[in-house]
């Protein structure tokens, strides 16, 4: 069998055999609540759920099971990923998506210790904290995932810059010589501006989109097609930040800038066989092959040999592990698992979102796969 058919076939099989692991994970009676892992799930891990939930969600639209689901339990799932959101407009941080167990794992802090630090990051004076800085991933995940399947949050979220000065500000004060960062606050930003700005009236989120797209237009790289300032950053910064820009790009509407150069610049090494790094690495390529043929047979070649590294993040549970042979131990600082080897959520939605980008990218006949937009 070559290694087309072998990789085609193993993919085959695993629609059902992700299925059943996600079902292993789902906790009964809470629809929409998920463990990160089967057996290693710390104290954190089997409390903290919007971020696993999100995942979840991802996994199953991936799969293309999302709509199989009745209903009724669509709706039950989006309204529990809702229910994290904050309604109180007397607290700093309305709007935000909050897991009070995450923020309990990652910093021990008290209520009050709690406001203070959002206030503080309202101000602008507290941007590296961690406990700030997952509730701003959390916030943009659970609005993406709601995203995708056409949903929206309960009420819009809008703890984001409405002014270009304010935008352009916050922009350049990104630190753009580790482009991971900064493309990482762009895309959150730009993920805010199309799907939140929208339902918020008085904000002019298409000027704002606009502004976002030109400030990266003076950040690209005409040699390696990337997005940084100063000398050129480490091979891991380079491709992980263009998978960033790239995402914040796809927000925005706007075509990758130098295609073939990403692809040159990629294709000078493979991606390391963590589960990151993987998915940045195809998702670049998946999105410049959207605009360009440039050097897709070897895309295709090397996308083949990936699948292949991908197979031996799975577990005899059916799961995929962050790592091979351990699961994911740590998110945004909280300890969620003990790293056993076993199948965990988030390097399972990692690796079936970057199978379904090379399903696409080496045209292999499996059609219910979708692509999420992270």
């Amino acid at each position: 069998m070559s290694e087309f058919s072998e990789t085609q076939a193993w993919i085959s099989g695993l629609r059902g055999e992700v299925d059943q692991f996600m079902g292993k994970l789902q906790i009964p009676g809470q629809t929409g609540r998920y463990r990160p892992c089967l057996k290693g799930t710390t104290v954190v891990g089997e409390k903290a759920a919007l971020g696993f939930s999100c995942f979840a969600l991802k996994i199953v639209y991936t799969l293309g099971l999302w709509d199989t689901l009745p209903q009724s339990e669509k709706q039950a799932w989006l309204d529990f990923i809702r229910s994290y959101q904050i309604l109180d407009s007397s607290t700093p941080y309305h709007s935000s998506f909050i897991d009070p167990h995450l923020l309990a794992g990652i910093a021990p802090l008290p209520p009050e210790g709690v406001r203070n630090l959002l206030g503080r990051w309202l101000r602008g004076e507290a941007k590296k904290n961690p406990v700030v800085n997952a509730i701003k991933a959390e916030t943009k995940q659970a609005i993406a995932t709601l995203a995708q399947v056409d949903a929206t949050p309960t009420i819009p979220f809008f703890q984001f810059p409405h002014q270009k000065r304010d935008l352009l500000k916050k922009l350049e004060s990104l630190p753009w010589t580790t482009p991971w960062s900064a493309g990482a606050q762009t895309a959150i930003l730009s993920v805010f501006y199309r799907s939140q700005g929208p339902l918020l009236k008085k904000l002019d989120h298409l000027m704002l989109m606009a502004q976002t797209s030109r400030f990266l237009e003076g950040v690209v790289d005409k040699e390696s097609g990337s997005y940084f300032r100063g000398k050129r950053p480490p091979r891991g910064q380079l491709i992980n930040g263009a998978m960033k820009v790239l995402n914040a790009l796809d927000w925005l509407e706007v075509p990758v800038h130098y295609p073939e150069k990403l692809i040159d610049t990629c294709l000078e090494q493979g991606p390391p066989a963590a589960g990151c790094h993987v998915v940045d690495w195809i998702y670049v390529v998946h999105r410049c092959l959207l605009q360009t043929n440039h050097r897709r047979a070897e895309i295709q070649t090397q996308c083949l040999q990936i699948a292949r590294m991908i197979r031996t993040h799975q577990n005899a549970d059916g799961g995929f592990s962050y790592q091979p042979g351990k699961a994911q131990h740590v998110y945004y600082g909280a300890s969620i698992s003990k790293g056993l080897n076993e199948g965990d959520i988030h390097g399972t939605c990692l690796l079936t979102w970057a199978l379904s980008m090379v399903i696409e990218i080496v045209e292999f006949d499996q059609p219910d796969w979708q692509v999420i937009r992270p």
